[in-house]
């Protein structure tokens, strides 16, 4: 269950609308190593708006 969870936050992260809040790839492998904490990531603004909408 925290492998699923660290991977869901970790694609969250790397959907952001904005390029420059996206992780880079040897931060996702990082993260997806468990080598660095992962922040909790914002929502995506179009994922946001489809389900509030």
């Amino acid at each position: 269950m925290r492998q699923l969870e660290r991977m869901v936050k970790v694609a969250l992260w790397c959907i952001q609308d904005e390029p420059s809040m996206r992780p880079t790839m040897n931060k996702v492998l990082l993260m997806l190593e468990g080598t660095v904490e992962i922040p909790i990531p914002p929502n995506p603004e179009f994922f946001s708006s489809q389900v509030y909408s």
